[in-house]
């Protein structure tokens, strides 16, 4: 449900306009006095009894007529005081009594008006007979003891009233304020004594009062609110009030408001906002209206300021009677009594806090001026909001100006050196301490003034045109912010400054030229700029300029003359001074030379404008440099050129220098329709060197080639080459065996980015034929193997230089028989038809080789090819030395082994004996001697024998020499032909037991070598 004001009709209806009201209980007859002790629990006296409400419901009752007041103890009894002061409790929580003491001499008494404190102190005013005041007063302690002894007046100065308004404050400490028929007119009274009586300030109102309230503070004595017809007042309490410190209280757009009752309490308010209550009463004769407190900023100030309570106002309320009184707790909850019989209690809660309106975000403001904030805040009770701020550190000064629901601040701002965030604390209250809020307010100080102006120096400097440049240095001049960096301005259409980092210093870089005689001044500020970057006042400064610069470039940059070969190309800068055209220039001129020195390319030729021969080999000045080339001349020259002046009062100026690039090329030609001339010589039948020449004038100028092939008759491709033209193409001809025609042809083209097809040229060339020649037989011997004849593969070799396409045949003219007589081609494999070795082993085979190319063309010759034989013989040599007198005498036998299956005779045995000396006629083989022949290193022996798979011994006697190592080697010859195995095997050491018949052969041996000794010495004797 929405939060605001919630008013509580006890008019027993079943519903009410709005959302904030509802309907409570009836109270019987017509309420005379409403006490509100704490938020929902109120105890109500009328006409015909009283009542304890508690959360809208009826917990405590009696009937009694008329009461006058309530009386509520802190055990929770609760009962009603009636006109003549009997007490009527509840469930006979006290027992029947009278709260008056015993008056012998009255005879009329009445109670006007019962009232308690919050903490229970009681106050009865009384009416004696006709004339007489009796003020009773009861502790908390003896509120249920009755009668009320205390008498705190009794007097017939004063006539009793039905006002009356009670508070307390610190300590407990009760005080009440009684409206009296008398002068003076009110009693003030603390604790059970009276304090003061004065009376209403009569320039204020002279009518009765109809309702007092007193408002608890933080000091010792209260506030004091009355209302009647005339409205509402407000004084503060002392020990001796006077009239003069009442003041009318403001209403705010309400009108005069004739004040019925008023209840204002501070008890549960804090600083943010003091002071929550209601004021009801009438105005333009009859409207009931209801007024709320303004909150303040203490309780001292409470009260000060009302106004139309906007929710009451707008709730459209049936109330058609009077308001009675209002009562109010702990600033949240208020009862208001109507003088009706049935249709008489609204009650109102202060349920909702308040909210902020918008509040900038930040708040902006310019250092050092003044600017308004206006902070609102609303309340959906409708209560009035006190709006406040607190300064705390914030940087900026807050004047505030309160209104209702609103506070206006005036904000004035320091100076800042940078823009500047600073906050201060505004609070909404609206009189109850646990709603108030409060809402940071972000104020940015703008920095807009900047420091002071900066100091330059120097503030004023004078160059040249294209001069040396000027440097200008600023620091921080006077004012309270520092200077973090300085902004130079250059004015439209003057040379731009350029500054450092910092902006500390400028520099003034003066044009390349300055066409003007009398020169130049330039005019420009600085300012410094603080944190914030905000600027200072200017400071100005001056350059003056001289003219007129240096000379310009003459050429633009890459500039090439094209020159036609036979031509003259003339160099005139381009450029002289960019104030050409401003009177009093002074007189600029060109300074030519060539670049990197060297000379001038031959076909090229320098002269000056007059035609006079220009040397380049020191730098020359010419306006004009002319240029020619020759014939089909082909180059370039590279010139430098600067121009020169010289200006009074700085001297020589020198511009930049340009190279400008003389290229000269033959006139064009239409290569596409060049010829390509063909001329062929030929040397020694088969070098061919193809002369290529072309019809253009110049073909240097244009990268001539052409592509050149070597073609059969039938077109097929032999050869190729791209050649430079004019040159030469040599090559050779295919060796051929008759005279053969081939195509020589020639495909002119420009070899550049974007190639140009020419001219085609053809010639034919006969290669002449090559004789049929023979050369040597490439291939090894016929080798002869056993069962299987002698074999090989030969290849007839053609000489380079020959005719190579020839038919080759093989005939045998001599030896042993072919396989095949006759064989063709140039590799042939012959085979014997014998297969033996003792018949192939030794002989040889004639073959006769024929070559034919045709036409007569022919060659033959005759080649002997020897017949030789794997080796099938194997050689293994052992020795046995002598024992006895024959020491010193070594047997040697060896044994021949034949590995094949054919036997073989006429062998010849060939042995090497190294370190050893034969026995001569010690030979034998197979037992039988053989007479052996001397032989390099050894002996041999003829006819040895070796049948099939045969092994054959053969024995001597051989003498060591002295301080030599024995080593034996032996070779066996078939016609002439080695057909035994390895030859260096190392004999074997034995006694000649382990090999059987060698054993008997050496023990032979040795018979025969003491036989032979025995018959040396008789011959020596």
């Amino acid at each position: 449900m929405r939060s605001g004001i919630l008013i509580c009709l006890c008019l027993g209806l079943s519903a009410v306009a709005a959302a904030e009201w509802k309907e409570g209980l009836s109270v019987a007859g017509e309420p005379s006095d409403v006490r509100v002790w704490r938020p929902g629990t109120v105890a109500i006296a009328s006409s015909q009894g009283v009542e304890l409400h508690i959360d809208g419901e009826q917990v405590a009752n009696r009937v009694l007529s008329p009461a006058v007041g309530t009386l509520l103890l802190s055990s929770g009894c609760f009962a009603g005081v009636r006109g003549d002061g009997d007490i009527f409790a509840h469930n006979d929580c006290l027992p029947p009594d009278s709260i008056l003491p015993e008056l012998p001499t009255a005879t009329t008494t009445e109670v006007r008006r019962v009232i308690q404190t919050a903490s229970g102190t009681g106050y009865a005013s009384v009416a004696v007979d006709t004339n007489e005041f009796l003020l009773l007063h009861a502790s908390p302690s003896q509120t249920a003891t009755f009668p009320w002894n205390t008498r705190v007046l009794e007097t017939g100065q004063y006539k009793a009233t039905s006002v009356m308004g009670v508070t307390e404050t610190a300590g407990g400490v009760a005080h009440a304020i009684i409206p009296v028929v008398g002068n003076p007119n009110l009693l003030y009274i603390r604790g059970d004594r009276s304090e003061a009586a004065f009376n209403m300030d009569a320039s204020l109102t002279t009518l009765p009062l109809l309702t007092v309230d007193l408002i608890a503070t933080s000091g010792v004595y209260p506030i004091i609110l009355a209302g009647n017809s005339d409205g509402l007042f407000r004084a503060p309490l002392s020990a001796s009030p006077v009239p003069q410190d009442f003041q009318r209280v403001t209403l705010l757009d309400s009108g005069p408001v004739s004040i019925v009752s008023v209840d204002m309490n501070t008890e549960l308010s804090s600083s943010r906002g003091t002071g929550f209550g209601l004021a009801v009463g009438t105005r333009n004769g009859g409207e009931n209206v209801v007024l709320g407190a303004v909150p303040t900023g203490s309780a001292t100030d409470s009260g000060v300021t009302w106004r139309i309570h906007p929710a009451f106002a707008n709730a459209s309320l049936p109330v058609s009677d009077p308001f009675a009184q209002v009562s109010c707790v702990d600033s949240t909850f208020c009862v208001i009594a109507l003088r009706n019989p049935v249709q008489n209690v609204i009650y109102y809660i202060n349920a909702v806090a308040p909210v902020f309106g918008a509040i900038p975000a930040p708040v902006n403001i310019n250092e050092a001026t003044t600017r308004t904030l206006d902070v609102t805040a609303t309340d959906e009770d409708g209560d009035a909001v006190r709006v406040s701020a607190e300064v705390g550190q914030s940087l900026v000064q807050v004047n505030a100006t309160p209104g209702v629901d609103a506070v206006s601040l005036s904000l004035t701002a320091p100076v800042v050196c940078e823009p500047t965030m600073t906050q201060f604390t505004v609070f909404a209250s609206d009189g109850l301490g646990t709603h108030d809020r409060q809402a940071t307010v972000s104020v940015l100080i703008e920095n807009t003034e900047g420091p002071g102006a900066p100091v330059v120096m120097p503030l004023q400097a004078t160059t040249s045109a294209g001069g040396p440049a000027l440097v200008f240095a600023a620091s921080p001049g006077a004012g309270i912010c520092e200077s973090v960096d300085y902004v130079w301005s250059t004015p439209p259409g003057q040379p731009v400054l350029h500054t450092d980092a910092g902006g500390r210093s400028a520099t003034f870089m003066p044009s390349d030229f300055l066409c003007s005689a009398t020169g130049a001044r330039y005019t420009y500020e600085v300012r410094a700029r603080d944190k914030g970057l905000a600027p200072s006042e200017p400071t100005t400064f001056t350059v003056d300029v001289r003219p007129w610069g240096k000379p310009a470039a003459p050429f633009a940059p890459n500039t090439v003359r094209p020159l036609t070969s036979g031509h003259t190309v003339e160099l005139r800068p381009e450029a002289l001074h960019p104030c050409e055209a401003t009177a009093g220039l002074p007189q600029v001129e060109t300074v030519w030379r060539l670049q990197d020195g060297g000379a001038v390319p031959p076909g090229l030729t320098v002269k000056d404008g007059a035609g006079n021969p220009v040397d380049l080999t020191s730098p020359v000045t010419a306006p004009v440099l002319q240029v020619s080339a020759e014939g089909c001349a082909s180059t370039s020259l590279t010139l430098v050129a600067r121009n020169r002046m010289t200006v009074a009062g700085v001297g020589l100026l020198e511009g930049p220098e340009s190279v400008v690039k003389v290229e000269a090329q033959p006139e064009a030609e239409n290569v596409s329709a060049a010829s390509l001339d063909l001329s062929m010589h030929v040397t020694g039948g088969q070098d061919v060197e193809a002369t290529l020449g072309t019809s253009l004038r110049c073909p240097g100028a244009h990268a001539l080639k052409a592509r050149m092939f070597l073609e059969s008759a039938d077109g097929a491709p032999i050869s190729s080459q791209v050649v430079p033209v004019p040159g030469a193409w040599r090559f050779q001809l295919p060796a051929v065996c008759s005279a053969t025609s081939y195509t020589v042809r020639g495909e002119l083209f420009s070899d550049v980015a974007a190639p140009v097809e020419a001219g085609r040229a053809r010639q034919t060339v006969t290669s002449e034929a090559r004789a049929v020649a023979l050369g040597e037989l490439e291939g090894e011997a016929l080798v002869a193997r056993c069962g299987e004849g002698a074999t090989t593969t030969l290849t007839q070799e053609i000489p380079p230089d020959a005719c190579s396409d020839v038919s080759v045949s093989w005939s045998q003219e001599g030896g042993p028989a072919l396989a095949q007589g006759e064989l063709s081609g140039r590799s042939v494999t012959v085979a014997t038809r014998e297969t033996g070795l003792q018949e192939l082993v030794g002989t040889s085979v004639t073959l006769r080789v024929s070559a034919d190319a045709g036409g007569g063309n022919a060659a033959a010759r005759v080649h002997t090819v020897p017949i030789v034989a794997e080796p099938f013989v194997d050689v293994a040599h052992s020795t046995e030395t002598a024992s006895g007198q024959e020491t010193g005498l070594v047997g040697v036998v060896v044994q021949l082994s034949n590995t094949t299956d054919c036997a073989v005779t006429g062998l010849r045995y060939v042995e090497r004996a190294e370190g050893m000396e034969l026995v001569p006629g010690s030979v034998k083989v197979a037992g039988l001697a053989l007479a052996e022949q001397p032989d390099e290193g050894g002996f041999a022996v003829e006819g040895v024998a070796l049948a099939a798979h045969a092994t054959s011994t053969l024995t001597y006697v051989a003498r060591p020499r002295l301080l030599s190592s024995p080593r034996f080697t032996g070779e066996v010859f078939l016609n002439g032909v080695p057909v035994s195995g390895a030859l260096s095997r190392e004999p074997s050491s034995s006694c000649g037991c382990s090999q059987g018949s060698s054993g008997g052969a050496l023990l032979g041996l040795l018979a025969v070598a003491q036989w032979l000794r025995r018959r040396r010495d008789g011959a020596r004797r």
